[in-house]
This record gives structure tokens, C-alpha cells and sequence, in this order.
């Protein structure tokens, strides 16, 4: 069986979460408003280039990045979701 990462995740009044399958690398996103539920989804399986830590955390390289390519990458771009689509993760709920 496949271990299962799980995060909250809330817009506005709309609380949902999003799992991904590490081995598989499926996505499932879980939100009531469709139209945020379909930004996420494309912002985590879209490449981007991101600034990411290296050694410090003063230290960044611009890297391109998928989401979905591995959990490091998902939770990087888990690290950016609110700045590009206003869905915020809240790490310490638990989902």
C-alpha cells in the first residue's frame, strides 16, 4: 500500500486538503469552489521555475520545478500555492 501524504488546505470558508501518492504521483485536490480547486491542480502538476534554498536559508537557485515529480518538489510548490492562487495550507491542521 502506498503511503498517502495528506495537507489541509482552506480558501475563504472553503476548507479541503490535497493528497498525493508518492509512488504513483497522483494528485487529488479537494475543494468546494471548482474554479480554485482547477488552479491548484494546475499549479501543482504545471513546471515552474522557483527559487528554491540550497545550503542556507539565504542560499537560493532558481530551479524548474514540477510539483509532482516527487514529495520534496509538491511540498515546495505546496510552499508557493497561496502566493499564486490565494489557497492557503495549513500545515499545522491536520487533514
Amino acid at each position: 500500500m502506498e503511503q498517502l501524504y495528506r495537507v489541509a488546505v482552506h480558501y475563504k470558508n472553503d476548507n479541503g486538503f490535497i493528497e498525493y501518492e508518492p509512488v504513483s504521483r497522483k494528485l487529488h485536490v479537494l475543494l468546494q469552489d471548482e474554479v480554485k480547486r482547477c488552479e491548484v491542480e494546475n499549479f501543482l502538476t504545471t513546471e515552474h521555475w522557483i527559487n528554491a534554498p540550497q545550503n542556507t536559508i539565504k542560499d537560493f537557485t532558481s530551479r524548474l520545478v514540477r510539483p509532482t515529480e516527487s514529495l520534496s518538489n509538491l511540498e515546495l510548490g505546496l510552499s508557493r500555492l497561496w502566493q499564486n492562487t490565494g489557497v492557503h495550507v495549513d500545515w499545522s491542521r491536520p487533514a
